[in-house]
């Protein structure tokens, strides 16, 4: 079990790579532009030479940020992405055990910690301005999430993803709104478009990330992409159990971030606390 976690753990990282790159690619079709097409086979491995060039840049530790959290929290994250890998929804994994339901939203909330803490650290206004702003909506969307996987947990008695997968069945096949309910919500929690509040490259000029550079952003942003990856295995474990469908969910999320608008906060708040609640308290009245 333990030689097939870190083949797995490996295995999504070599995946990351490719995922980045189907991004790339995508985005330049979708935007009429040129995207990467010069480096070996059409650019094949121009994300592992992205981040081979990122390891071997210099870090420069600025005099205004609190050194010990921002080098600290980027190890917090890998860990928690670790954690995360081992509970896959396979069998040979540590989610065959009862309770995996509960260590799947420890996890997620505790990573809620490592944005806030990262842009803390960073102790510049756009930071700071981006921790809040991620704080009210991880406050939002989380309520949302919890109730769309806690009712059925409740009602049907069940806190492992197997036994809940072949419940859900016969719920999911008449209620496709609750499918529609959850890409909403796991948009919000991957900080996708049209919820790109943590960063707004627009707005806040990438929030954090300014003052992380090199292999410290490298980290940051296989830890964002492989919470993303898992996100998508675990919704098409649930409605498809397709490899196709995986591919699909990641193309109409890299869509989204093509077509459509960043929402205004405020109707943010009052789409998540009015509208998405709302509904998940209907669909299980």
């Amino acid at each position: 079990m333990i030689i097939f976690s870190i083949l797995l753990m490996f295995f999504m990282l070599f995946s990351i790579m490719f995922i980045t790159l189907m991004e790339r690619k995508v985005l330049g079709v979708l935007n009429n532009r040129k995207s990467p097409n010069f480096f070996l086979m059409n650019s094949f491995f121009q994300s592992l030479m992205d981040f081979i060039k990122l390891l071997t840049k210099k870090v420069f530790k600025l005099n205004f940020i609190m050194k010990n959290f921002w080098v600290l929290m980027i190890f917090f994250g890998i860990m928690m992405f670790i954690f995360i890998s081992l509970n896959y929804p396979f069998l040979n994994s540590i989610s065959y055990y009862y309770m995996n339901f509960f260590f799947f939203f420890m996890i997620y909330s505790l990573m809620a910690f490592f944005f806030l803490l990262l842009s803390y650290s960073s102790n510049s206004f756009f930071s700071i301005l981006s921790m809040f702003r991620v704080l009210i909506q991880i406050i939002s969307y989380e309520v949302g999430l919890m109730f769309l996987f806690f009712f059925p947990l409740i009602l049907m008695n069940v806190f492992n993803f197997y036994f809940y997968f072949y419940s859900m069945n016969l719920i999911v096949f008449f209620s496709m709104i609750y499918i529609f309910l959850l890409i909403v919500v796991a948009l919000s929690e991957m900080n996708r478009l049209p919820f790109d509040f943590l960063e707004s490259e627009t707005e806040l000029v990438s929030g954090f990330n300014i003052e992380y550079m090199s292999s410290l952003f490298s980290f940051i942003f296989l830890i964002e992409y492989g919470f993303f990856l898992y996100m998508m295995i675990l919704m098409n474990f649930f409605f498809f159990l397709n490899d196709f469908f995986v591919l699909m969910l990641i193309f109409f999320v890299i869509w989204t971030r093509s077509f459509l608008p960043r929402f205004r906060y405020d109707k943010m708040l009052y789409f998540f606390w009015k509208e998405v609640v709302i509904l998940i308290m209907y669909l299980y009245i």
